[in-house]
């Protein structure tokens, strides 16, 4: 789709600010982008006291008031007397980190906030104030070098993300490497990020590039950055700030340029202040911090998600019958799968949006059966979770493939088309659900 489109229409978006009164009486202001208080030098309000974490605390302003939330702190945030993990402050109150006495005072009324108009940004598509003021910090630091780390829940589109912004920056005909730190065996980290030599360790048959030269000139999008091991992070941070790497086995540094874009679901402060994440690794990373809403915060733009979801699969046509089902049946979801979730049933219902009884027919039954990739666990709450989610996506699939045959009438490229699979990937889902095209 067209990037950098815009929309005519004006929204405003209120917040309730403040600001945070420091004991020596001087003060900050509190804004919608967080203000971390800690001990680490890398925090916006730095406080001297030994009973203070790294990162204590955040304060951000919301449309109801500020937002004071612990970030896993040692020995808590209070406001007045009560520990709080996470509370929006009404009026004038104080705040207790470590032996430090803050003041934190929303303002009377509410200020508006400058979202920007832009209701696109690359792949991504919202009209909320939050995805608009996303898009407009992401437009302003595209063209630079700054790194990027991507917060929020999984499924909100943080990879969507970072291949948005290597495609609207001077890199977007460099390379776009992806590296899932979840998914790195420890021992092999340092092979794969760096590279290696041939006969380096057993099973090094041959020279390799790491990721990082792989990237060179390019984006590096480190996904899941709070499962990167921790021995690795000293190594990764030297690798960056000097621009180098040198491959396991090697004696010689090789220069990089790579601008590096990060995404994570787990709450780094947390992390920092249990010693499992360092804070020159987070704030070398976190030179622009992003985080996506969760779709259920953001539900006004679920029409328009639906839109741009049935035109990506070819099937424009049943944007309308798609939108006008999710609004009645699903109108008071909360979409705890959140966008990538919304992908999901929107493209089961495109695929049978031509027949309004089916679609009814079949996600009706898809959200009714145990949790059916629609979040309701209810039918299955004494159940393990594996469990119950296998169960559920069983289901799903059973539905799914035997509603497709009757649509289709047992055409397996049709169904191939319709779903987005190649013709062996449906008859192999066929096969496992015992269902027959012929029939």
């Amino acid at each position: 789709m067209a990037q950098g489109s815009t929309s005519t229409r004006v929204l405003n978006w209120f917040v309730r600010a403040g600001t945070l009164r420091l004991p020596d009486g001087t003060t900050r202001t509190i804004g919608v982008e967080p203000l971390v208080i800690g001990r680490d030098d890398g925090a916006q309000v730095v406080v001297v006291d030994r009973e203070v974490s790294a990162l204590h605390c955040e304060l951000r302003a919301s449309t109801e008031g500020i937002v004071v939330k612990d970030l896993g702190s040692t020995n808590g945030t209070f406001i007045g007397s009560v520990r709080v993990r996470e509370a929006v402050v009404t009026e004038k109150a104080e705040l207790l980190v470590g032996q430090t006495r803050l003041t934190v005072e929303p303002t009377a009324a509410k200020e508006r906030v400058d979202v920007g108009f832009t209701d696109r940004f690359g792949q991504m598509v919202g009209q909320a104030p939050p995805m608009r003021r996303i898009f407009s910090i992401l437009e302003k630091v595209a063209a630079s070098d700054l790194s990027i780390l991507i917060l929020g829940e999984t499924g909100t589109g943080k990879e969507v993300v970072a291949k948005s912004v290597h495609l609207a920056s001077p890199r977007k005909n460099k390379p776009f490497v992806v590296v899932d730190c979840g998914s790195i065996p420890e021992t092999l980290a340092e092979s794969l990020l760096f590279g290696h030599e041939k006969g380096s360790f057993t099973g090094a048959s041959e020279r390799k590039m790491g990721a990082l030269a792989e990237a060179n000139g390019g984006t590096l999008f480190l996904d899941e950055l709070g499962e990167l091991p921790l021995e690795m992070q000293p190594k990764l941070l030297r690798a960056l700030s000097e621009r180098q790497v040198r491959r396991v086995g090697a004696s010689q540094f090789e220069p990089i340029d790579v601008r590096v874009v990060a995404a994570t679901r787990r709450d780094l402060g947390r992390e920092m202040n249990a010693g499992r994440f360092r804070s020159d690794l987070f704030f070398r990373i976190a030179q622009v911090r992003v985080e996506m809403p969760a779709l259920r915060e953001r539900l006004s733009d679920v029409p328009a998600l639906i839109d741009e979801i049935c035109a990506r699969s070819n099937q424009p046509e049943a944007a309308a019958a798609v939108r006008t089902w999710v609004e009645r049946r699903l109108g008071s979801y909360d979409w705890p799968g959140n966008v990538r979730e919304l992908v999901n049933v929107v493209q089961v219902a495109a695929t049978l949006a031509h027949s309004p009884e089916t679609i009814d027919d079949v996600l009706s039954i898809a959200h009714k059966a145990p949790a059916a990739g629609l979040g309701s666990a209810s039918s299955d709450a004494e159940t393990a979770f594996a469990e119950a989610k296998r169960n559920a996506v069983s289901a799903f699939e059973r539905d799914y493939f035997t509603n497709l045959v009757r649509v289709t009438k047992g055409n397996v490229s049709e169904m191939a088309r319709k779903c987005g699979m190649e013709r062996h990937h449906v008859r192999a889902f066929l096969r496992k659900y015992g269902i027959d095209k012929e029939s």
